[in-house]
């Protein structure tokens, strides 16, 4: 076998039994990333994904491929120059170019949020040993880190109803997260985790009652609701909303029955102890008129 090399503007030259296998291209990249470091683990989730692409076709040296044979028009390695970046990228798959980029070790949120660095692809070169590998351009690549939980701006909320009405909107509640990045600092959406209730949530966290309530058949509810961002990463702690339901005022004679009981021989009793004229004048405010 035989192998010349020649400056770095020709294409580089093995010539193993016969065959003359040319490592023509450079590979290629995107030419930007970004990235968000998940929390409590090293992995930094990239869009676009890192994937390095070659038009070299992948062609084997000397029948079948053993274990860590290069192949012309495979990606061999990423490299992300300097010792700024405390970040690392890894090849998952040579023939189809998937990488993966990584921290090193843990990152400190709470020092620096933010990186930017380069990210470059080499392919595997010609011959066993790699010789007249060809790199990428320089990708450039920003990754904010500590991706944070959506969080309620007061655990507790209160709204009231007036029996036997639907809203369009109750009360709203309202969460935030504190992401640098554009797509998981946004709150996406919300949700009553609670079950079987008389009650839906949108999109803007505005609550309201799917049905009539009945301050007789019940004048408090207690429901749970959460919130996601748009990374679908969920609420550290859920929001209790109470809603208590007011009952209706009806002016006239309160407190009396069309029909009532008497024993013969208790003696006098009074007919309607409680009754009452309602004039919903002065009325309490955990009640409505209903004139």
């Amino acid at each position: 076998a035989l192998t010349e090399q020649y400056s770095e503007n020709h294409a580089s030259v093995n010539i193993t039994e016969g065959a003359i296998l040319l490592n023509k291209h450079k590979p290629w990249i995107e030419s930007s990333y970004h990235g968000v470091i998940t929390e409590n683990t090293d992995v930094v989730l990239l869009d676009p994904p890192l994937v390095a692409l070659d038009k070299d076709a992948p062609v084997p040296y000397a029948g079948k491929k053993a274990r860590n044979e290069r192949f012309i028009g495979e990606i061999c390695g990423f490299h992300v120059p300097g010792l700024s970046a405390p970040f690392e990228a890894v090849v998952l798959n040579r023939t189809s170019g998937e990488g993966r980029l990584r921290a090193r070790g843990p990152i400190d949120c709470e020092r620096q949020r933010e990186f930017t660095f380069i990210i470059q692809a080499r392919d595997c070169g010609t011959g066993p040993e790699g010789h007249g590998e060809k790199r990428s351009h320089k990708s450039v690549c920003n990754c904010t880190n500590c991706r944070d939980s959506p969080v309620f701006g007061q655990l507790e909320y209160q709204g009231s109803v007036t029996e036997g009405k639907v809203y369009d909107s109750i009360l709203q509640v309202q969460a935030s997260d504190q992401d640098c990045s554009p797509q998981y600092s946004q709150i996406c959406n919300y949700q009553i985790t609670s079950q079987d209730t008389a009650f839906a949530i949108d999109r803007n966290g505005n609550i309201r009652n799917t049905e009539s309530l009945s301050f007789d058949k019940e004048s408090h509810y207690k429901i749970h609701v959460t919130a996601f961002d748009c990374g679908q990463k969920r609420a550290a702690q859920d929001a209790v909303v109470h809603i208590h339901v007011k009952p209706i005022c009806k002016p006239g004679w309160q407190g009396w029955s069309k029909l009532i009981d008497y024993e013969p021989g208790t003696g006098s009793k009074l007919l309607f102890p409680k009754m009452h004229l309602e004039t919903c004048v002065g009325l309490h405010e955990s009640c409505e008129r209903d004139w």
